[in-house]
């Protein structure tokens, strides 16, 4: 849940950069419909300066909690924007239909950030909860989406629902293909502006950007963020798919809910003046309108320059930026202690380029220091109010880095450099009921302007001051810190299944984090016929866990009939809103063994295990791959680094558990990584638990660029392991959705085979038993574990 943390300081002050005003940064569209007012202020610039401008300007006033629980929530904002007249869900992913459910989460559907959270390193932040970057989703497609970047699928399609695709695309570069995910026709103008506001809003946090998909799709950088290749198609899209009456009305509903808007929706041709052909003209939202203007300061504004010490008076400037002001205009400051104002007269060009106005105030008293700045021109006149705080000492400012967290509950002090060289006295106090303190280790000396406080309280307030030792002291700053509200978490969103009928599927782990929570104790619940167990031995529709972090195993339970099955796994705690984690699942005979490697993490080459959503395995040489590289159906797929000139260490894929019912045809999709040439692959199984193997394909090769499916005829009752093992120079494979079908079952790879082969069958410890035909082999045998050969 968002904090809600409120500063104060002992001079009523609102410190804003040089030059910006305070007012206007969220005014209501104009009555026309067409333009918003709110971007008067960012017209005659273009390309960098333009989208500095318009980060200002669409910056959230506040934004809804996560998840989906009632008011306040990311799905109660949901209601208001994506809900349609009939009641249902607008989902811009899947050509479902589901009802809504009020404020509240929607069964089978997931909150979907347009930007992967994962590409800021999932940390929380307004764009975490920006309704402008999040759509309710389909839950399944949600998952094949993943955090793949936008573009246009041209390659292999590995998942397509009438709405959405993923797969493989040339749009990054044609010489190498990455994963991305493509919207429909309709939607794809919607996405492009969601893309050119979420590179304007949240510029500043560039330095988090982090992830090789998230580095696909933008530069850690304030212009143009945007790498080329996304903003051309972006732009085409936005062309193709104009604004229309759904995305006005939502950008009319986060309003009223955010307190911002897009200026991409509002007024489209901004885009091409910030990355498109305009991008060297100056952007206006009438360019025919021959009225003079000023764009800034805005008209009867309040522009604030914030703390200053008295002593040292106040020399700023304010941009004077506007058009058809040929004469230019004559500026006059009003009110006490103007020492200079430079210059008194600007000439048209330099409005319409943006010129700076300089001047000088040297006020004798401390407190507020209000002017009024005059701006006249032939038929033209606008007044605004410039405003300072004087300080008689040191001026000490709101602080920064305010964290109140389970983990961490700190701020950072900070004051001017009043006097260089000098040593700092800091004091800091804690109010409790009225009642002020020293906190214990201060005063303390410092020579630096700014103190880094950490385990401070919670639901206490603080006040910090610094002085030198001749007495000059700074102003009192005082910092509430809000109660620590509860974390209460799940390590998934989705779960996928696969099983056969009337075999429960393999179970998946799902870990809460539970903290200042009111009691440790989680609730895990479901809809039969899906499981949940507390141990992985008992199964039921509720089990409970106790203390931080409990662990949880869901599964499928045995159900009868083939087809898909959908619910949800709802988590909770008292105190706090539950954790919805989505449940799919996909019944099939053919689904004996499926392992896609989504559950999967493992992410070096030296050997070690990893838990399969199917089974363990052993991986050696091999890691699970999610780069842009990686060739894959969904999020990850293994990458097998193969041997060099016959070197002695291994490169395999190996199954460490038994699929039982035997396997009648094997399935797998191959391809090398990346730009990869001459990598091999072998494939064999085992019956006798590992302990020889049987060759299914020897010296597979694959042409650079290519992802397919693989099938081959197994054709054997008894339980059954594989391996994959790569070798040739030191190139990659990737592997993934390997597929085993029961040998009962009626679905073999086209491949030839003996009706009735003749087979050698020994004892475990190689005592031949039996040779002949293997249907006279099967029937004589007494049940047990045999090597067939």
């Amino acid at each position: 849940m968002t904090k809600r943390i409120f500063i104060v300081a002992a001079w009523a002050f609102a410190a804003v950069a040089h030059g910006q005003q305070t007012n206007s940064l969220h005014r209501a569209q104009s009555p026309d419909g067409q333009h918003a007012n709110y971007l008067h202020s960012v017209q005659g610039l273009g390309g960098q300066r333009l989208k500095a401008a318009l980060h200002r300007v669409a910056q959230p006033a506040r934004v809804l909690d996560y998840g989906g629980k009632g008011e306040g929530y990311t799905w109660a904002g949901f209601a208001a924007t994506d809900r349609l007249p009939d009641g249902t869900v607008r989902d811009r992913y899947s050509p479902e239909q589901r009802p809504a459910n009020g404020l509240n989460a929607v069964d089978g559907m997931n909150i979907e950030h347009i930007w992967a959270n994962s590409w800021w390193g999932k940390v929380v932040n307004a764009a975490y909860c920006d309704l402008f970057n999040l759509f309710p989703a389909d839950a399944v497609a949600n998952g094949r989406k993943s955090n793949n970047p936008i573009g246009e699928v041209d390659g292999t399609v590995a998942f397509d629902n009438g709405s959405m695709r993923v797969g493989r695309s040339s749009s990054y570069r044609a010489d190498s293909l990455i994963t991305v995910w493509e919207p429909a026709d309709a939607w794809k103008g919607d996405f492009a502006r969601t893309y050119f506001y979420m590179a304007t809003a949240y510029a500043h946090l560039a330095p988090l950007w982090q992830t090789p998909e998230g580095l696909l799709t933008v530069q850690p950088n304030d212009y143009p963020t945007l790498r080329p290749w996304v903003a051309n198609l972006m732009l085409a899209w936005a062309e193709a798919d104009p604004v229309d009456d759904i995305e006005r009305a939502r950008n009319n509903a986060v309003e009223a809910i955010q307190g911002n808007r897009n200026p991409f929706v509002d007024v489209p041709q901004l885009a091409n003046h910030v990355w498109g052909q305009a991008v060297d003209q100056a952007f206006y939202i009438n360019a025919a309108d021959t009225a003079p203007q000023l764009f800034v300061p805005a008209a009867s504004g309040r522009i604030d320059f914030g703390l200053r010490p008295l002593r040292d008076g106040l020399q700023a400037g304010v941009e004077v930026r506007g058009r058809n002001l040929a004469d230019g205009v004559e500026a006059t400051i009003e009110g006490e202690a103007v020492a200079a104002l430079v210059p008194t007269h600007i000439g048209g060009q330099a409005i319409d380029e943006g010129a700076d106005l300089r001047f000088d105030v040297r006020p004798t008293r401390a407190g507020l220091w209000r002017g009024l700045l005059r701006l006249v021109a032939d038929g033209f006149e606008q007044v605004d109010t410039l405003v300072a705080t004087f300080v008689d000492g040191i001026p000490a400012y709101a602080p920064t880095d305010v964290v109140c967290t389970v983990n961490s509950r700190r701020f950072t002090a900070r004051w001017m450099n009043y006097a260089p060289g000098q040593t700092y006295t800091f004091h800091l106090y804690a109010e409790r009921d009225g009642t002020r303190t020293p906190v214990e280790g201060y005063p303390m000396q410092t020579a630096d302007t700014a103190v880094a406080l950490s385990g401070l309280a919670a639901s206490t307030a603080y006040v910090f001051a610094v002085a030198l030792a001749d007495g000059t002291a700074s102003n009192e700053v005082r910092v509430e810190m809000p109660a620590v509200e509860p974390v209460f978490t799940a390590s998934a969103s989705a779960l996928a299944f696969t099983a056969v009928p009337l075999a429960p599927s393999r179970s998946q782990s799902v870990r809460v984090t539970a903290l200042e929570v009111e009691r440790f104790v989680t609730t895990a619940a479901v809809q039969a016929p899906f499981q949940v167990s507390a141990d992985g031995l008992a199964w039921g529709t509720v089990a409970e866990g106790y203390g931080g972090n409990p662990q949880f195993e869901v599964r499928l339970g045995a159900v009868a009939n083939a087809g898909r099955y959908e619910g949800e796994l709802v988590l909770s705690t008292p105190g706090c809103a539950a954790r919805v984690v989505a449940l799919a699942a996909d019944v099939d005979p053919a689904f004996a063994f499926v392992e896609t490697f989504e559950a999967a993490s493992k992410n070096a080459y030296a050997a070690g295990q990893t838990e399969g959503a199917a089974c363990a395995w052993l991986m050696e040489n091999v890691l699970v791959g999610t780069d842009g590289n990686d060739r894959r159906n969904g999020a990850r797929s293994a990458r097998l680094r193969t041997t060099k000139n016959g070197a002695d260490y291994a490169t395999r894929l190996e199954m460490l558990d038994d699929k039982l019912g035997g396997c009648d045809s094997l399935w797998f999709w191959a391809g090398p990584y990346g730009n990869d040439t001459g990598a091999r692959l072998n494939v064999s199984f085992s019956t006798d638990g590992g302990a020889t193997w049987q060759p299914v394909a020897t010296d597979m090769a694959f042409e650079k660029g290519t992802w397919q499916r693989f099938g081959f005829a197994i054709d054997t009752p008894l339980p059954v392991r594989l391996r994959f093992e790569g070798v040739g120079s030191t190139k990659r494979i990737n592997l993934d959705d390997i597929q085993m079908s029961d040998h009962s079952t009626a679905n073999a790879v086209a491949a030839p085979r003996a009706a009735n082969p003749v087979v050698s069958v020994y004892s475990t410890n190689g005592i031949l038993l039996h040779r002949g035909p293997r249907a006279d082999a099967l029937r004589r045998l007494p049940r047990g574990r045999y090597i067939i050969r």
